[in-house]
């Protein structure tokens, strides 16, 4: 396997700063302040949801950008108070009972308090994670095993499912309609046992695990953010504690039915199994690390071709101009052809700071490191410090990729005693035989190794190395053909092309188109264009509601 360099040892830079950067000044505006997000709509339902995930956005951006938003420090010196008798936030509940939201919404409270505690290393964070393991999470054990079995399918014909509406089963007090979120606690636990390991919260995790394996979230309607969060913790579990394969062959099983069965045409989410109503940025962020992840512990590139198709499509479509994100329709479903934002437009209670992780994990898997190599999965430019046991090399990257098949490595500094590999991703769309290296000007040798394109280097400083792959358009098969058949998609390699109209064009999967530079073509034969999906956060407002963009076409 291989690791992704350290976030605190990556700067982004182009398209991915200018995001991050629009981002994480959107989490300074007043939702996000400590006194506001203790007092929003959400604070009963999910308590520590909103201030968790800010706490985590807030810490993944002070290591990526090396600037601490104010209310970073003050969420850690405030939280403490605000923890009831018991040392959690929220409902003290009666003996025996638990509350699925009240859980639920510590996942994103675990989160923050563990990515925080493992960068600074403060202990108050470590007593508020053990005292809300022990508190909320250990009691919850033994309802485990009467978690509801039978699907509420009522829930199928509600338009407007959301935290406020509660429901019940036995000692489950309340249940989310979120359905299935109480699992996706699996990621907070699982990282909080790396910063407070003990038996019981082993065995809370294991059991856990044990009864979402007889849960099937196909016939629960499960919302598929926590189907995928869950997954994600899981994999973690898997990776760093309890290698077993049984849980590897889970994850990339309910990994592989969610593909086949919640996924829009433009690599978005159905918000449930079974409802495509919307896509939850949430959920698209988890269905990116998921399959980096996945790439990572098996090897397997498919997992990386959906991880670039799901960043340059999804994730960027659901950044809005003022830097938070929001919903989309379910592009495919119920005959959808176009990818168009949903009435959801911003979701600044979850989205627009869960989109942090996405962008600043995307920084950081641009660069993974072996055995004396250097691996690139993406090509999203930036700087990194990458360590060997050998020594450390600082290599910035200028990138044109998805638009252009260009990248260029710039070695700033190097203390480096051994040459290293370079390995290049070389997706289906751009084949490893048409990687082209020249360092200094001069041509390199290529080395082909199943899906990547390789050299090995000697790194000096000031050493410039410049790829050139091809990037060319095609039409592509639905990323599920059974829902419209007879219909396709046209891409410029990881890039969806669209159609910016409001009635239907008919674009058979032979056209012939001519190249207009930077992803753009124009059919030949009637002179309309296909370009990438719009970039939203370049378009006011009013403009970015009203887009619409024709991704799936006719034969």
């Amino acid at each position: 396997m291989v690791t992704p360099v350290p976030l605190a040892q990556v700067r982004p830079a182009g398209d991915l700063l200018r995001r991050a950067e629009l981002n994480f000044r959107r989490l300074h505006d007043a939702e996000f302040q400590f006194d506001a997000m203790m007092t929003a709509f959400t604070a009963k339902d999910a308590p520590g949801e909103w201030v968790g995930r800010c706490l985590l956005a807030l810490t993944e951006y002070a290591q990526l950008l090396g600037r601490e938003a104010p209310q970073m420090a003050e969420i850690v010196a405030r939280l403490p108070d605000a923890l009831n008798a018991r040392g959690y936030l929220g409902e003290i509940m009666p003996s025996g009972t638990v509350d699925e939201n009240q859980i639920g919404g510590h996942n994103a409270l675990l989160r923050g308090l563990c990515e925080n505690y493992r960068w600074r290393r403060d202990e108050r964070l470590r007593t508020m994670i053990r005292s809300i393991i022990e508190n909320l999470m250990l009691p919850t054990l033994p309802m485990w095993a009467v978690y509801p079995d039978q699907p509420d399918l009522s829930l199928r014909d509600n338009q407007l499912v959301g935290l406020t509406m509660h429901r019940s089963s036995g000692v489950w007090r309340g249940l989310s309609t979120d359905i299935g979120v109480g699992f996706f606690t699996l990621d907070g636990l699982t990282q909080a046992y790396t910063v407070v390991p003990s038996p019981g919260l082993r065995d809370l995790i294991e059991t856990m695990i044990a009864r979402y394996v007889r849960f099937d979230p196909v016939q629960h309607s499960a919302q598929t953010h926590a189907t995928l969060t869950t997954l994600r913790g899981i994999m973690r579990w898997w990776r760093e504690v309890d290698p077993r394969p049984e849980y590897l062959e889970l994850v990339r099983a309910r990994h592989a039915r969610y593909r086949d069965l919640a996924e829009t045409e433009h690599h978005g989410n159905y918000n449930w199994f079974g409802r495509p109503d919307w896509t939850e940025p949430c959920a698209i962020v988890d269905a990116y690390l998921l399959v980096v992840q996945l790439w990572s512990a098996t090897g397997d590139t498919a997992y990386l071709e959906e991880a670039h198709r799901i960043f340059f499509n999804a994730l960027a479509h659901a950044q809005r101009p003022n830097g938070g994100y929001g919903c989309d329709l379910c592009t495919g479903a119920r005959d959808l052809l176009w990818v168009v934002p949903h009435e959801f437009f911003e979701a600044p209670w979850c989205c627009s700071m869960r989109g942090a992780e996405g962008l600043a994990r995307a920084a950081q898997f641009g660069w993974f490191t072996g055995v004396d190599e250097l691996v690139l999965p993406f090509y999203l430019g930036g700087t990194a410090q990458v360590d060997f046991p050998d020594g450390q090399v600082e290599i910035t990257q200028h990138s044109e990729y998805p638009r252009e098949g260009v990248v260029r490595l710039e070695v700033k500094a190097s203390t480096l005693a051994k040459p290293k590999t370079l390995r290049f991703f070389a997706p289906t769309w751009s084949p490893p035989q048409s990687f082209r290296f020249q360092l200094n000007q001069t041509p390199v040798v290529t080395q082909v190794e199943g899906s990547f394109a390789s050299v090995t280097l000697e790194l000096r400083a000031g050493d410039v190395l410049r790829v050139a792959f091809e990037l060319d358009i095609a039409a592509v098969p639905l990323q599920n053909p059974g829902r419209q058949p007879g219909y396709h998609r046209f891409a410029h390699g990881p890039l969806l092309l669209g159609h910016a109209g409001a009635e239907p064009v008919a674009m058979p999967s032979g056209t012939v188109f001519t190249p207009m530079g930077a992803g753009r073509y124009r059919c030949a034969a009637t002179g309309r264009t296909l370009a990438p999906l719009p970039t939203l956060i370049d378009v006011s407002e009013v403009s970015a509601k009203a887009a619409r963009t024709q991704i799936v076409f006719a034969d």
